[in-house]
């Protein structure tokens, strides 16, 4: 019985070890891609939002 709940223990302490490797964010290289792409995307709204003519009552929904 005592074998019985070693090998449990060792059983549950492995799937957690396991879970936590696969559960590994991005590589570096895809973080610094996806903060250009977030920027540039950024960098658009911005030009988008010079082109637009300005509003009479901001915020008053007219």
């Amino acid at each position: 019985m005592k074998k019985l709940r070693v090998f449990a223990l060792f059983a549950s302490a492995c799937v957690v070890l396991l879970s936590g490797c696969a559960g590994q964010g991005p590589s570096p290289e895809q973080q610094a891609r996806e903060a250009d792409q977030q920027k540039e995307a950024e960098r658009q709204q911005a030009e988008f939002r010079k082109g637009l003519p300005p509003v009479a009552n901001p915020g008053r929904g007219q």
